[in-house]
């Protein structure tokens, strides 16, 4: 039997393979697509680590396309601002957490941020939006790798089912 984590990898892959084939820019990486680890403590709080390309991540946090050989790491204000708009989590009363950037980092090619929300709401975190880089790529793949307690699970997040909250 596949399971269901191996199912979403596996489309994951394809729809990044379809990707490459569309790749139109000679500049353009071929794979469009974001993965995080989304992590609820046993006080409820949460802290999410997300990785981007940060070519692609730079253009849509600062609005500037990429030009080749220069791609600066936006300022964390300005990620908190992107982010916001972009990433989603709310409590079972439907409550949105405010979500923090507490930290970026680059390393190459790809841009690390981690966002944390504050404590106090127990584990009540039930759903998670995740529309990173949707307004840039047709064929953008956000992965979600969430524990909860002893819990784990991956959600797949694409451009066509990007607004609906996955539950977590």
């Amino acid at each position: 039997m596949v399971s269901r984590r191996f199912r979403l990898i596996a489309l994951a892959v394809v729809v990044s393979a379809f990707g490459l084939a569309r790749a139109q820019r000679a500049d353009a990486h071929p794979l469009h697509t974001t993965l995080s680890e989304l992590t609820v403590a046993p006080d409820g709080t949460v802290q999410i680590v997300l990785r981007a390309f940060i070519d692609d991540f730079a253009a849509a946090v600062t609005g500037v396309p990429p030009r080749p050989g220069v791609i600066p790491t936006p300022a964390d204000t300005a990620i908190a601002r992107y982010l916001a708009q972009t990433v989603v989590l709310t409590d079972a009363a439907g409550r949105t957490a405010a979500l923090t950037v507490t930290g970026t980092r680059r390393t190459g090619d790809l841009v690390w941020v981690t966002l944390r929300a504050p404590t106090g709401r127990a584990t009540s975190w039930r759903r998670l939006t995740n529309r990173v880089l949707f307004e840039r790529w047709d064929d953008q793949v956000n992965i979600v790798q969430t524990t909860v307690g002893t819990r784990r699970q991956t959600l797949l997040f694409t451009r066509g089912n990007g607004a609906v909250a996955k539950a977590i």
